[in-house]
């Protein structure tokens, strides 16, 4: 066999010089080729054709194995059975290894007896048609024109024993490699029965969420047994207290058979998720030292199958063998990585693993020898893993993507756990020894895809778990990672941090469901490194806590959690009661937490009250929500708070359960209007307790503008009341809140229907007043600059009205035309080449933000837009991802938080923003791609309109030298310390200018518009 395996993912070739390790052969693969890692030495498999310590038989022609098979048969191997060894007609001897050359078929039928070691060259088939066959081997080792097949067509079953050696030390296996190992061979395991493995609770009532995922299996017979979730009840804080129901049988029988429980029966809050593995017929186990390894170009199929007491790498820290320079082990591992029920390394060809069942024991919960980290792991592989079900216990996990750049489809997985060790977790393992803390997905990879997967139980780790690996270059010893799947042919820098981490933000966790304590958790310190948004796309969110055993702190992480349509809920079961679930779906700190089409209507505390973030946005959204302190309500789980269009309920239980009391027939809805006055108009809620003699506060920005009081009208008319806000040119929030007036005159509560918006008015800034070009090209004396039509100036030719901070560049060469990013609109004219090809941006090396500071007339009002241009450029084979960027106003985040920059070498045009100026001079910042200090993000120009009927006349000065392109803007004093060129004491303007506001603009990426609830 040649070269044709090797590739950039590993090296190997099969005629290579062998390595001796404690003085036996194996094969050598060097999984990291170019690593920095001097202690990695590559992975080895052992050779037992070229081991002269080895007795090989091969078979001579096809075979039948069977029950009866005596080996000491003649002709069945080319040389005959040493019976001194093997003296019973069976294979006895450890050291005895049976060959499947290329070519010859071995087929099993029924039960043969156990083979310590089989090598397959030629092909392996289980007898499809005969029932109860079994494969029992010790080690099998595939080449690559190596099959291995079951794939039975009767209803009996095939069942893989890959016994492993135990605690025995075999000579010529000194790094106990796993029982079962294909080097490039190809491996098909498909059970007859292609039923859905797991199938969600088939409701259907909608308004509590309805179907969900899964297409439900057949269900005829009650006495079926189904694998779920059961309840054991709720807690004193009316939370489920889980069990694991192996034979769940009960079923609605007044709408006949076929059909599940459903919510008219109540089911205290558990059994969402309903598995059947017991019409698979074929089953996959082992003993203590069993594992699959599946390496170099293997194919792999696994389908509708059952594994169960298997694989060897536990959640403890890993202890590796140790080898020295002469390849002798020095130290023998207890808990070695990579020994998975199936371990994917570095496998060129995809993977399909679907329709499977995977437990760590066949009846869940008893005594077994394999309590495994994961039950799938793999490393720089790529294919489909979907479909499957997880009984996870312990530290047991079900899915572990762990190098980072695994390109997987993850979906419809459904996951069940409990956990029993309650120690607190204080800290965590590094890559490569990522921590397995009970979980169903544990992911490294931004590669691949993750939907449709449900969680159900307790998960002590959380249900989710996402880890970006940091500092990958030195943590792996790569400088760049080689992708495959359908990234083939690029390559991922590792070389800066927030190149990787900013791949992140392309991810979409889609239609995932989680219920119980099943926390999404995403590992990434608040440091510098940029902002990572995680996107989770619909989904259900059913009575989700957090992880009760991570700290007391919660998940302290630099996202920005973004909900776009998720169904949130304290329950799916109609007749379940309304409680309050008290361990909330987020505590600790999130940089900002985003909620657009939200339907959340349940009585449910999502944020604990010691959940705090920098920016909390609900958009579009039924939000009701419990709080212990619904005076500040909403405001108090973030520093800035963006409501718009949100209809829900301040709950609390003090007073007896409450549930979603919206106001009704609201309006106006619309966001954009034309004057500075509007009727809102409304429906109050008079549907719940002591609802009449309602008190309805009006507050605009933060501020009660006026206090109503509606009694019961059984007619339910409309309401009507005017809003008045302070200018008509900008945005303002409003706040319509129902106070709950109780029959006692001196019991007040606070708790009630609510609705928030947010509204644009954009009628007084419609004229042209001023163009900026922000370059430090001044040289050449001050000329109007034709741009969109209007004339613009440079900021250095107007610099007493105009100061930066920041770091100059340009394009060069200037291109002779520039393109928009989101029309396709071409720019050819020099000036608007000019200005959109040089721009202001972070300083990165020094660590300096960009700022831009405008002085403008008092008493007026302004729109404006900013104009960026994308001037990076990586290679079509390098993976990015468009940097994310913020924008503050005033130190006010500006909506949407985070939103991408242009595409690469166009530009984009970002607004409106808002300003009204005072009767007196301010100063106004605006932070322009502040919090994404790691990347330079530029500012081109800026475009301002006004109220005012005539442009500002822009003053020609003599041109001062300015500063150098690609300079920084801070300057060294006489002292050596450092200042930022920031004019804080401007007092005194041109003639021109003298009655002029400081309009000062400091650029980061994100929009907020303030709401006080």
């Amino acid at each position: 066999m040649g070269d044709s395996l090797s590739q950039e993912i590993y090296t190997f070739d099969w005629s290579s010089s062998r390595v001796n390790i404690n003085g036996h052969p194996h094969f050598k693969v060097n999984y990291y080729p170019g690593t920095t890692n001097s202690n990695y030495k590559g992975d080895f498999y052992p050779d037992l054709e070229s081991n002269p310590t080895i007795k090989k038989y091969t078979f001579s022609s096809s075979y039948t194995l069977t029950a009866s098979t005596d080996y000491r048969t003649a002709g069945i191997f080319t040389t005959p059975l040493n019976t001194v060894d093997n003296p019973f007609g069976s294979i006895t001897d450890y050291n005895s290894v049976l060959i499947v050359p290329y070519g010859v078929t071995v087929t099993f039928s029924g039960k043969p007896d156990l083979i310590p070691t089989l090598l397959i060259k030629g092909r392996v088939v289980l007898n499809p048609s005969v029932g109860n066959t079994g494969y029992w081997v010790g080690k099998t080792i595939i080449f690559p024109t190596g099959v291995l097949e079951s794939i039975p067509t009767t209803s009996s079953n095939h069942t893989l024993n890959l016994q492993g050696w135990g605690s025995t030390s075999i000579a010529w296996d000194p790094l106990k490699t796993s029982s079962f190992i294909s080097l490039g061979g190809t491996v098909t395991l498909i059970g007859l029965n292609s039923e859905s493995m797991w199938a969600g609770r088939n409701s259907s009532y909608s308004s509590y969420g309805g179907s969900f995922l899964r297409t439900p299996f057949t269900y005829s017979t009650t006495g079926s047994p189904i694998f779920r979730m059961g309840s054991l009840g709720r807690d004193a804080y009316y939370s489920t207290i889980y069990a694991f129901n192996n034979y769940y049988t009960k079923y609605k029988t007044s709408a006949g058979s076929d059909s599940f429980i459903s919510d008219n029966e109540t089911f205290n809050g558990a059994g969402y998720v309903l598995v059947s593995p017991w019409k698979k017929n074929v089953w996959i186990t082992g003993g203590t030292y069993s594992s699959m390894v599946f390496t170099l170009n293997s194919t792999i199929n696994i389908q509708n199958s059952v594994f169960f007491d298997i694989g060897h790498t536990k959640g403890d820290v890993l202890d590796d063998n140790t080898i020295d320079s002469t390849y002798t082990v020095t130290h023998a591992g207890t808990n070695l990585p990579d020994r998975y029920p199936i371990t994917l390394l570095h496998n060129k060809n995809a993977v399909t693993i679907s329709n499977n069942f995977f437990q760590h024991g066949f009846a869940f919960g008893s005594t077994v020898a394999s309590i495994p980290r994961s039950f799938i792991g793999a490393k720089r592989s790529f294919g489909t893993i979907s479909g499957n079900a997880f009984a996870l216990n312990s530290n047991i996990c079900g899915i572990s993507l762990l190098h980072g750049t695994e390109q997987f489809e993850v979906s419809y997985n459904a996951f069940l756990s409990l956990y029993s060790d309650t120690t607190t977790i204080s800290s965590y393992r590094a890559y490569p020894d990522i921590d397995y803390l009970n979980g169903g997905i544990i992911t490294t990879s931004p590669y691949s895809t993750y939907e449709g997967n449900a969680f159900e139980g307790n998960f002590k780790g959380g249900a989710f778990q996402v880890i970006p690996i940091q500092s990958r270059s030195s943590a792996t010893g790569l400088s760049s990672d080689i992708l495959i799947g359908t990234y083939t042919g690029l390559t991922q820098d590792n070389t800066a941090d927030y190149i990787t981490n900013n791949v992140w933000n392309n991810v979409e966790y889609k239609n995932n469901f989680f219920a119980g304590e099943a926390e999404f958790r995403f590992r990434y310190s608040l440091t510098s490194q940029p902002t990572i948004k995680v996107n989770m796309k619909y989904g259900w969110y059913i009575g989700q806590k957090v992880s009760q055993r991570l700290g007391t702190t919660g998940n302290q992480a630099n996202i920005e959690l973004y909900y776009d349509s998720p169904y949130i809920a304290s329950t799916l079961s109609k007749n379940d009661e309304y409680y309050v679930i008290t361990s909330s779906s987020h505590n600790g700190k999130y940089t900002a937490v985003s909620i657009a089409n939200s339907i959340a209507i349940s009585t449910y505390a999502y944020f604990a009250e010691s959940f705090t973030s920098n920016y909390l946005s609900i958009k579009d959204s039924k939000f009701s929500h419990f709080a212990s302190s619904p005076s500040t309500f909403l405001k108090n789980y973030a520093t800035q708070l963006y409501l718009s269009n949100v209809n829900g309920t301040k709950l609390n239980d003090e007073w007896g359960k409450t549930e979603f009391r919206p106001l009704f027939n609201l309006s106006p809805i619309n966001t954009a209007i034309s004057s500075n006055k509007i009727n809102v108009s409304f429906i109050p809620n008079f549907n719940f307790s002591f609802s009449d003699g309602q008190i309805v506060d009006y507050i605009v920005d933060g501020n009660v503008q006026s206090t109503l009081n509606f009694n019961y009208d059984p007619n339910k008319s409309l309401k009507y009341n005017e809003v008045v806000f302070p200018k008509s040119n900008g945005v303002y929030s409003v706040l319509i809140s129902s106070i709950q007036n109780y029959l006692s005159p001196s019991i007040t509560s606070p708790f009630g229907p609510y609705f928030a918006n947010s509204y644009i008015i954009d009628s007084t800034a419609i004229n042209f007043y001023l163009g900026i070009d922000l370059t430090s090209d001044i040289s050449s004396p001050a000329t109007a600059l034709s741009i969109f039509g209007n004339s613009w100036t440079k900021c250095g030719w107007v610099s007493t009205i105009c100061k930066t901070t920041g770091k100059f560049s340009k394009v060069s060469p200037t291109p002779s035309t520039v393109t928009e990013s989101v029309t396709g609109a071409v720019r050819s004219i020099a000036d608007e080449v000019s200005m959109l090809t040089s721009y202001l941006a972070n300083d990165v090396t020094l660590g300096i933000k960009s700022s831009v500071n405008i002085t403008l007339p008092s008493g007026s009002s302004f729109k404006f837009f900013i104009y960026s241009y994308n001037a990076d450029y990586t290679g079509a084979n390098i993976v990015n991802s468009l940097p994310l960027f913020t924008i503050k106003i005033n130190g006010k985040y500006q909506e949407p938080y985070s939103r991408p920059s242009s595409t690469y070498q166009q530009y984009k045009k970002y607004g409106p923003f808002f300003y009204n100026t005072d009767s007196t001079d301010t100063k106004l910042i605006i932070e322009w791609a502040s919090d994404n200090i790691k990347y330079s993000i530029p500012i081109c120009g800026i475009e301002i309109f006004s109220n005012s009927s005539s442009p500002l006349n822009i003053p020609t000065p003599t041109p001062s030298s300015g500063g150098a392109v690609e300079t920084s803007s801070k300057s060294t004093t006489t002292s050596g310390s450092t200042e930022t060129n920031f004019d804080e004491s401007l007092s005194v303007a041109s003639s021109i200018l003298s009655s002029k506001t400081l309009f000062n603009l400091i650029f980061f990426i994100s929009l907020f518009f303030s709401l006080i609830v």
